[in-house]
């Protein structure tokens, strides 16, 4: 992730995300708190998809919480 995006990062609380992990790993989620703070900065999100009308649906059992040391990148749903 650049240094420009971990920056950003507080500012997408409860926004939808394209993001991606250094294991290569993908997901659209929902941004719910950035810890970015002590010897292990983290996110946590859910992961949502796309409802048949547009809505963003979390998906059951989806919640993650991520290391930002293992973000490749994030990148905000232009479409919410």
């Amino acid at each position: 992730m650049t240094p420009a995006e971990r920056a950003d990062l507080p500012s997408l609380t409860e926004k939808i995300v394209h993001l991606e992990t250094v294991q290569g790993d993908k997901l659209m989620a929902k941004l719910l708190f950035v810890f970015d703070e002590g010897e292990t900065p983290d996110l946590f999100c859910v992961e949502v998809e796309r409802g048949q009308e547009g809505t963003w649906i979390e998906k059951p059992e989806a919640g993650y919480s991520i290391l930002l040391a293992d973000v490749a990148s994030v990148k905000v749903e232009p479409n919410q």
